[in-house]
This record gives structure tokens, C-alpha cells and sequence, in this order.
């Protein structure tokens, strides 16, 4: 008979994790390609202090999930701007009838962008540091506005389109007050820095149309005519250009992004020369849908889907026109990489005013002229180690990030709010999110 509070499996587990994470150590490729080829195109520069004394804060946030028992869920959003004199607080909560996986990341959106505006409107901060990417972050929301065809998505247009609304406040007023907003991403998972500089290398072998698109979209793997074509290159090129043929092969696995390659090929106390990033999603340039008319006329498309689905006529506020003004509002993006320590890189991404990211023109390009010394020498000073990669930072994920008490509490009180109002249900907890 087993007993209870004994775990049983972890034999079980040291012998099938240990085989795996051996054969994973054993088998890592890296060695196949030719990573040492592409330092030359990586450009760098060494980080400098500044003693610039810039005002900064920072912005997390962290969502929580509440299942009931007919399915449905209890969504909570909550974020925190944290500065050397202030905290700013905002919590966001709503019951989700229909099951959505975009949906409680639309709301952290929201929520960090209204504590990020408070923090700009009210405590006069010169740097705004947030949690994440800002391409990924405004190219999703695009995704989720013109390719949503699961049922799921469709019915949350409305809120997703007040999320990418949000987003584009944010950045107007970090605008209008002069001050920078600095997207950090310690965990990405980005190939956008390998993919460019492997499709210059192609390009100077072959002329072909595919490396040409390689070199303005990102990323083409994403479509299915290219990969194909991709394939057949490198199948060729296995018989007629070796060199060539480990350069595909290296575009294609996966596995090497640019975190990657960069802990290979960048040294610490060093960052890439920023790349100068917009419109250039392969999906949106493949389909023609690159400019902000478009973009609108597919989000119209999709909200009358939405209306179907909410048996209603119309929405109470002009969701179109938000979504127009919003779209008109995303920059495109100066990115580049910081490597600090020994550790792995960390993405830095900052608006580039005056720049729109859909005005049809596709750009992925090095651009040395752009000024970010600044921004790095403050982002050094702010480190600390692998885990405290930033001071403001870490805070503001400590104040917003939800901690498993606080959600259990959290699911208490929603249990007997549900009981006051004569609706009394099971609540059950859901992890993962």
C-alpha cells in the first residue's frame, strides 16, 4: 500500500529526465553551423557608463485565473509601477464566459498600460521601463484583431481592440512627455538578429527571391510557399555549396535563436548595434495587408464576426475608429541586444518617433545612427545579477506578480461574493496562466 505524501515517481524521474537531458547535452548541434562565419555581421559596440542620473521606474504586471464550475472564468489582471518615490497600482477583473487564451493577456496589456500612463502623467519619470517586447506586443495584438477565425477570439475582438487602444496611449504620452519608454525582455525567444544577418550571407552567394524576402520580412519561415522553396535551395546547395547549404540549415532549426547565437558571438559588457524594425511581419506583407487601411478594413471583418456572436447590432463606442487611431499610432522599433554578464543577452527595444510601424514600407535593417548609449549605460547600472537584471524592474514584478496565496485568497472571496448575490457555485482553481 503506498503511502500517502511519500512521492513514489521520483526514481521513475531521475532515470527517464537524466536519460533525456543527457541525450539533449550530447546531441546539441551548434557545432554543425557555422556560427563563427556570422560574427563579422553581428555589428557591436561596448557598453559605457553615462552618468546620465535619468529618473526611471518600472512596469510588470501578472495575471490570475479563477475557474468556476460551468466553465467559465473569473479573469484578473494586475499591474505596478514602481519609481524611486512612488508606486502605482492597477487591477483589472472580469468573468469570461467564453474560454480565451488571448484574453487575460489583452487585460495585462491594459493594465500595464494605464499604470505605465499614470507613472508618466504624474511622476514626471525621463525613463519608463516595461516588462516584455514592444514588436512582439504590437504585432500580436494586430494578429489577434485580423487573424482571429477560432470562435474563441472572435468574440473578444471588442477587448483586444481596447488592449492595442491602450498600448497606443501608452506610447503617445511617453511622447508628449518627452520621456522614453524601454521595452526589457529577459526570456525571448526572438530569431529575428540570426535570421537577418544569415540572409545577408545567402544573398551575397545567391540571387534568389527568397533570400531577398528574407531580408526584408521576418520571418519567412512563417510561410509555407517559402519553406518549401527553402528546402529545395538547400538540397541543391548540399551538392553545389556546402557553405551555403549549413547556412540554410542553421536558418531553419529552431532551436538556435538569438539568444543562441549571441551568447556565442557577443561578449559581455557589449550590445549590438540597434536594428531598425517595422512592418515587416511576413504574414501581413505576404497577404498584402501592410498598411494601416488594411489592417482596419480586416479588424472591421472581424468585429462584424464578433457582433454575430454577441446577437448585437452594434457596439457602444466607435471600435473602429479606436483601432485606426491606435494603429497609427505604433512606432517602429530600434532592437538590440544587451549582453551584461556572463549570462544570456537581454532584448531592449525602444519606440523610434517618426517612424510608423504600418505605413506599407517593410524595414529590417542595422541602423548605427540610432542613439541608445544612454539607455544601455542606465541599464548597466541597474544590473545586478542573472536574476536582478534590473532594478526597477524586479520591484515592479514583486509588487504585481501574483503569488499562489494571494490567488487562493483571491478565489475565497469570489466564492462567497458569488453566494451573496444568490449564485453560489463551486469555484476550482486554474494554474498555468
Amino acid at each position: 500500500m503506498d503511502k500517502i505524501g511519500v512521492d513514489h515517481f521520483f526514481d521513475m524521474f531521475v532515470a527517464s529526465a537524466g536519460r533525456k537531458l543527457r541525450e539533449y547535452l550530447s546531441n546539441k548541434p551548434h557545432h554543425e553551423y557555422p556560427l563563427e562565419e556570422l560574427e563579422d555581421r553581428v555589428l557591436r559596440r561596448r557598453v559605457e557608463p553615462t552618468g546620465a542620473g535619468l529618473r526611471a521606474a518600472g512596469v510588470d504586471g501578472g495575471i490570475g485565473v479563477v475557474r468556476l464550475s460551468n466553465g467559465h472564468h473569473v479573469v484578473l489582471a494586475r499591474a505596478a509601477a514602481v519609481g524611486p518615490d512612488f508606486i502605482e497600482r492597477e487591477f483589472v477583473a472580469d468573468v469570461a464566459t467564453v474560454d480565451s487564451s488571448s484574453l487575460p493577456w489583452a487585460y495585462l496589456v491594459i493594465a500595464e498600460s494605464l499604470v505605465g500612463i499614470r507613472a508618466l502623467e504624474k511622476h514626471g519619470v525621463d525613463v519608463l521601463l516595461m516588462d516584455g517586447s514592444l514588436y512582439a506586443k504590437a504585432v500580436r495584438l494586430v494578429h489577434n484583431l485580423i487573424l482571429t477565425r477560432e470562435f474563441q477570439n472572435l468574440y473578444y475582438v471588442p477587448e483586444l481592440a481596447t488592449a492595442l487602444y491602450s498600448f497606443a496611449n501608452l506610447l503617445k504620452t511617453a511622447q508628449v512627455r518627452g520621456a522614453r519608454l524601454v521595452f526589457v525582455s529577459k526570456d525571448h525567444s526572438f530569431k529575428l538578429l540570426k535570421e537577418h544577418v544569415v540572409f545577408e550571407k545567402l544573398a551575397e552567394r545567391h540571387r534568389d527571391h527568397v533570400f531577398q524576402k528574407g531580408l526584408l520580412w521576418y520571418s519567412v519561415l512563417w510561410i509555407r510557399r517559402f519553406r518549401k522553396e527553402l528546402i529545395e535551395l538547400y538540397k541543391t546547395a548540399r551538392r553545389q555549396d556546402y557553405g551555403a547549404a549549413r547556412l540554410m540549415a542553421l536558418l531553419v532549426t529552431q532551436s538556435v535563436t538569438d539568444s543562441e547565437l549571441l551568447t556565442g558571438l557577443l561578449p559581455p559588457r557589449h550590445y549590438t548595434v540597434p536594428m531598425l524594425v517595422g512592418g515587416c511581419d511576413a504574414y501581413m506583407n505576404y497577404k498584402g495587408i501592410n498598411t494601416v487601411d488594411r489592417l482596419v478594413k480586416a479588424a472591421e471583418e472581424r468585429l462584424e464576426d464578433s457582433l454575430i456572436f454577441r446577437l448585437k447590432d452594434s457596439f457602444g463606442s466607435d471600435v473602429v475608429g479606436r483601432i485606426r487611431e491606435a494603429l497609427e499610432a505604433v512606432p517602429k522599433v530600434y532592437f538590440f541586444y544587451v549582453r551584461l554578464s556572463d549570462d544570456a543577452p537581454l532584448l531592449v527595444e525602444l519606440p523610434a518617433e517618426g517612424a510608423k510601424m504600418f505605413d506599407g514600407s517593410p524595414v529590417k535593417a542595422f541602423y548605427p545612427a540610432a542613439q541608445v548609449d544612454d539607455v544601455v549605460g542606465m541599464l548597466a547600472e541597474q544590473y545586478r545579477d542573472p536574476i536582478h537584471y534590473n532594478t526597477w524592474l524586479w520591484y515592479a514584478h514583486a509588487v504585481a506578480s501574483f503569488k499562489a496565496g494571494q490567488l487562493a485568497e483571491y478565489a475565497v472571496y469570489l466564492k462567497k461574493m458569488a453566494e451573496e448575490v444568490g449564485v453560489a457555485r463551486r469555484v476550482k482553481m486554474a494554474w498555468g496562466l
